[in-house]
């Protein structure tokens, strides 16, 4: 009998007649053994029910499956399927093995696996507009870092071009994928492009070009040579492919520990914790570390207790500074507006990792002497807190301006700000030059912005979701900011917290729920994001008009209606 198992929608066995009648557990047998293969009793037993009648309630599934299959099916210590049932691996846009939860921890644990490893269709992007017009014969360089899906990319490649895929070198028509360890250099020179081949040559965002890749790109033309830098996910495609089952809230926090690196994404998904330190990953990265020098990669590791960017100033105070060189030039850290940051921040906790937890302790102690001494109180009380010593947030609040002073300060003088607000109404539509949904990504902390222009005074709607990260109420260092709109100086500040929402200067106001309405002036207005988070936001502007709606003023500047 022929008998089919969808993969992805309901889990169900399509008999030639129709869904055949089988429990669920039976299911989960039948799944496990069609992607598993062979498998014991007692794993089976184990893995389903973990107790001391496992295997006689295993016996008693067995029994209901040979009523369907026949009585020679399911024999034996070793079990496998039966001959006509096979594994449907079309791809669709459901989850994977719909309605099988919940039937033991083990199963679950096993089932979550599965759908991180599977529940996106194999090479689920579009290919790059930059391979787009590749033909053979071709040289194409992916470079990228650990767990960026470059091997994913070259099987996408070939499945565009009609080609089979290859690992290695080979003969014949094809899209031939190299990676590391590389073929040497004189390899390298015996090659020249084939017709109907494609070499596609895996290279490390870190580090310098292989001799094997500078000796076969001297061999083929520009004209020939593609070389991409593989983009990260953005968060509107990792949300579509891995993460469309989850709230906002932790599909941000797995996106941000990703970096939006689908690899790396999908081990953290499999161990169900976005704070986890998949081994995997953390091999990649100790082995592209193992490329700098001792004491550069010592000094990479420890600036990566830093979790944002840190200047010049702080490798000096800890006696690092002569290394920065080194792990510039290697990729590893970005300079940019008098700042060092990582280039692939996702990899820091990895690499801090790797130092002892008393050397930690100490490291962080240097950080905040020398942030002392750079006159950040903010920096030294997030790295006072990290080496175990106690942190007075209200001794701060002197020290402290604009919102944080409001985090700081229980006694700050609310009844001094009320909120201003008029009552309005929303007029006609007000075009605004963003997109929808507006989505801000800071992986490491750096700011990013957008400006919103408005022409004429209007009403502006913003709601959405955010979630962002800010030790201590405070952030990492005092360069860092929630979600902000800012405008002449002035600003409103959107904080993960209603305990502090109130008026003053500009405005503080709560990130949750997040849906307000403002009444600005015309002008220039920047929107946007300093600390390690993501928002999805949405924005609306009306011409304001004579209304009942309770708006906010918070910039305190007078409209004219």
């Amino acid at each position: 009998m022929k008998v089919r198992l969808p993969l992805y929608g309901p889990a169900r066995a399509e008999g030639p007649l129709g869904p055949l009648p089988l429990r669920r557990k039976a299911l989960a047998i039948l799944y496990y053994l069609a992607l598993e293969g062979p498998t014991r009793r007692e794993k089976l037993a184990d893995l389903l029910w973990g107790h001391g009648a496992a295997l006689q309630n295993l016996r008693v599934e067995l029994t209901h499956l040979r009523r369907v299959f026949g009585q020679g099916t399911f024999q034996g210590r070793v079990l496998e399927l039966p001959p006509g049932v096979e594994l449907d691996r079309t791809p669709g846009g459901e989850e994977v093995l719909e309605g099988l939860e919940d039937l033991s921890p083990s199963f679950d644990d096993w089932l979550h696996l599965q759908r991180a490893r599977l529940g996106v269709p194999e090479d689920p992007l579009s290919l790059p507009e930059r391979l787009q017009g590749v033909r053979p014969p071709a040289l194409v360089v992916l470079i990228g870092p650990p767990g960026s899906g470059r091997r994913a990319l070259a099987r996408k490649l070939a499945e565009t071009l009609g080609l089979p895929f290859h690992e290695g070198l080979g003969q014949g028509a094809g899209v031939f994928y190299l990676a590391d360890p590389l073929p040497p250099q004189e390899e390298a020179l015996r090659l020249k492009p084939s017709r109907g081949q494609v070499l596609v040559v895996a290279r490390s965002l870190f580090g310098e070009d292989p001799a094997f890749l500078l000796a076969l790109r001297a061999r083929f033309p520009a004209e020939i040579t593609r070389v991409l830098r593989v983009p990260r996910l953005e968060f509107s495609e990792a949300r579509r492919l891995f993460l469309r089952n989850l709230p906002f809230m932790e599909a941000a926090r797995y996106y941000l520990a990703s970096g939006g690196r689908p690899e790396v994404l999908q081990e953290l998904l499999a161990m169900r914790d976005p704070s986890a330190l998949p081994q995997r990953v953390r091999a990649m990265v100790a082995l592209e570390a193992r490329h700098l020098s001792l004491e550069g990669r010592r000094a990479l590791e420890i600036l990566s207790l830093h979790p944002g960017a840190f200047p010049y100033a702080l490798a000096e105070g800890l006696g690092l500074a002569q290394h920065l060189d080194e792990l510039e030039n290697r990729g590893w850290l970005v300079f940019a507006e008098g700042r060092y940051r990582f280039r692939e921040p996702q990899f820091r906790p990895y690499l801090a990792a790797q130092r002892s937890l008393g050397e930690c302790l100490r490291c962080h102690q240097r950080m905040a002497e020398v942030f002392r001494g750079l006159k950040d109180p903010v920096a030294e009380a997030y790295h006072r807190s990290r080496a175990g010593e106690p942190v007075e947030i209200q001794a701060l609040a002197k020290a402290l301006k604009e919102w944080r002073k409001v985090v700081a300060d229980p006694g700050f003088p609310w009844s001094d700000f009320p909120p201003q607000t008029l009552l309005l109404g929303l007029g006609p539509s007000l075009p605004l030059e963003v997109p929808e949904p507006l989505t801000l990504v800071s992986l490491d902390g750096e700011p990013v912005e957008v400006p919103l222009v408005l022409q004429e005074p209007a009403v502006v709607r913003l709601s959405g979701q955010v979630y962002q990260e800010l030790p201590l109420g405070l952030g990492v260092d005092a360069q860092a900011f929630p979600l902000r709109l800012l405008g002449e100086g002035r600003g409103v500040f959107f904080l993960p917290t209603e305990a502090r929402a109130g008026l003053f200067w500009g405005a503080v106001l709560p990130q949750a729920p997040l849906d307000h309405l403002f009444l600005l002036p015309p002008g220039v207005y920047r929107l946007g994001l300093g600390t390690r988070g993501l928002a999805e936001l949405y924005l609306q502007a009306h011409r304001p008009v004579p209304g009942a709606l309770r708006v906010l003023a918070p910039l305190g500047q007078a409209v004219e209606v």
